[in-house]
């Protein structure tokens, strides 16, 4: 997809797939509130789709399991981290999938859990919290079939 390029708000110039990794709150409150219109809102539909959906990387052979850990204290997200799949997890709170609008569902605007979201990604993924993608490696991602589990 040709993703389009903002030329409103604070995130002018930037398209979606950059802004979800950057501002992952303020995407998904935008379009909770409907504030994409036409082409873009067709965009919008599938960057929160993809968003919600992002393939958990399975390690060893053996299923994993994304487990986000809410701080006590607070109820905001705090991080998430990979576990492999077995019965009796129950008490936590794990998904087969990584769901970037998790920190939004603990607690609205927070921005802080969203950071802590997208550098627990980024380790994940490409195992260094500091990996930097350009606009091209974001589009690229979110371009992915394979990186999706559009199933679930």
């Amino acid at each position: 997809m040709n993703w389009t390029v903002l030329n409103f708000g604070k995130h002018r110039g930037k398209s979606l797939p950059q802004i979800i990794f950057d501002d992952a709150d303020w995407f998904f409150y935008g379009y909770e509130s409907g504030y994409f219109k036409n082409g873009l809102a067709r965009e919008a539909q599938e960057i929160y789709r993809r968003a919600r959906s992002i393939r958990v990387p399975q390690r060893n052979g053996q299923r994993m399991l994304v487990e986000y850990v809410i701080d006590r204290k607070t109820g905001k997200f705090a991080t998430m981290g990979l576990i492999p799949a077995r019965s009796g997890l129950d008490h936590l709170r794990v998904s087969p999938v990584i769901d970037f609008h998790v920190p939004r569902s603990c607690a609205p605007h927070d921005k802080v859990g969203c950071k802590n979201l997208v550098f627990a990604f980024k380790a994940i993924y490409f195992g260094d919290v500091s990996h930097r993608m350009n606009r091209q490696a974001r589009e690229d991602f979110f371009n992915d079939n394979d990186n999706f589990d559009l199933d679930y």
